[in-house]
């Protein structure tokens, strides 16, 4: 069976069906008799009246199959193996593979094709990128390396949806260059910037910026934060923290935290350590959209190259260690994936209350000592439930956790 246009019908006035052949013109469908009447190169399928079997597939004197007969028999049709002849290579696949991951073959093996007797296809396309994107299809992931140009354009032609979004996503991500996004954006907003500033891929592609798919620009661009520390809102003296994200010189977003909440959220975003501009205030950066890395890792194993630029993060975590008068450990402020409240995990900005806590707990997650820490009133205020009178001794510990994801 060759692809082609579904056939197009239209009704007559008299009820019966009007027939279009696949090049357009008026005309006798494929593969029925001439029972028919011909009017001006027009096929007229005999009106229900007539005894004759009807498109819509309704039980008739030459059609006896009910309705429910013929649903089934399309199922099972679609889960028996089809042979498929791609650029004169043979391929077997279920139906199901196909239409539940191509819109393209689900549109085609609908309709016409479950009812007729054809087991074969023919798609005039390059057999080795249909290889790679029928292995996708039935394990729902790909190696990055195994994905190439004709890979890509294949995938978009045959409505490879999930595929394809993942590469978007990829292909931004590692760019580094075109609208800010937040962590938290859907991943159709993220394709949707992809289209806006490239058109799609077969423009990027022909744009030559297909290595980019495959590895990092050098020449990304990069995205500022800031953390100012003003006195306490009571009017104390200390180290409160404003945390400020610039993008794309927007008006800032503003957090106002405790240092190990300030210091933890933007590294949980990516942005790293740049300089301190004085005393109070201290500059961080990131690389534009790093903070969307993982959002492909689902479809596209990470090739060596990925896995090596990877081994090379290194995330920096605080934690506040609280021991009362008597030297004992009471408290640990924590970063936000210690807490058991899902509200306080997937807030950066958040922290994770610790109490009681024993004295290894800073061993047992790889926290190390960092230094003693003035102004315990500034430093922990706005933390429910913490009394800085009952604290003794504010010690700052800090742990780096390798090869991580953004």
């Amino acid at each position: 069976m060759t692809l082609r246009r579904p056939t197009r019908a239209s009704s007559a006035r008299d009820g019966s069906q009007l027939f279009w052949g696949h090049d357009g013109v008026e005309g006798r469908p494929e593969g029925r008799g001439r029972r028919g009447r011909t009017e001006r190169g027009r096929v007229r399928v005999a009106s229900p009246s007539s005894g004759y079997r009807k498109e819509s597939g309704m039980a008739s004197a030459s059609n006896p199959q009910d309705p429910g007969d013929q649903r089934q028999a399309k199922r099972r049709r679609r889960g028996r193996a089809l042979a498929l002849n791609v650029g004169g290579e043979e391929f077997a696949a279920s139906a199901s593979t196909l239409t539940s991951n191509s819109h393209y073959f689900a549109a085609l093996l609908s309709g016409d094709w479950a009812e007729s007797g054809d087991e074969e296809l023919y798609v005039d396309q390059d057999p080795e990128a249909f290889r790679v994107l029928l292995g996708y299809m039935r394990s729902g992931m790909v190696k990055v390396s195994a994905v190439d140009e004709k890979v890509l354009l294949l995938a978009e032609f045959l409505g490879v949806e999930r595929l394809v979004s993942a590469a978007k996503i990829r292909w931004l991500v590692n760019l580094g260059r075109g609208p800010s996004l937040s962590g938290d954006c859907p991943d159709g907003d993220i394709v949707a910037a992809f289209d806006r500033e490239y058109g799609g891929i077969s423009e990027a592609i022909g744009a030559g910026f297909f290595r980019y798919f495959k590895e990092m620009n050098d020449k990304a661009q990069s995205e500022f934060a800031e953390i100012r520390f003003i006195g306490s809102p009571d009017g104390g003296r200390g180290r409160f923290s404003k945390v400020r994200l610039f993008i794309d010189r927007e008006d800032p977003i503003e957090n106002e935290c405790c240092l190990v909440a300030a210091k933890n959220g933007l590294a949980a975003k990516g942005f790293e350590y740049i300089k301190s501009i004085s005393n109070v205030l201290q500059l961080y950066s990131r690389r534009k959209h790093i903070h969307l890395q993982s959002r492909s890792d689902s479809v596209f194993m990470p090739s060596c190259m990925d896995l090596e630029a990877r081994k090379k993060k290194v995330l920096h975590q605080l934690a506040f260690f609280l021991y009362n008068h008597e030297d004992e450990l009471t408290t640990v402020i924590a970063p936000p994936e210690f807490s058991h409240d899902e509200s306080v995990r997937s807030n950066p900005f958040g922290v994770a209350i610790i109490r009681p806590v024993h004295e290894c707990w800073g061993d047992m997650h790889g926290f190390q000592y960092a230094r003693d820490v003035n102004h315990v009133e500034a430093n922990l205020h706005g933390l429910e439930g913490v009394n800085g009178d009952e604290v003794g001794t504010l010690k700052l510990f800090s742990r780096k956790l390798e090869g991580v994801s953004w």
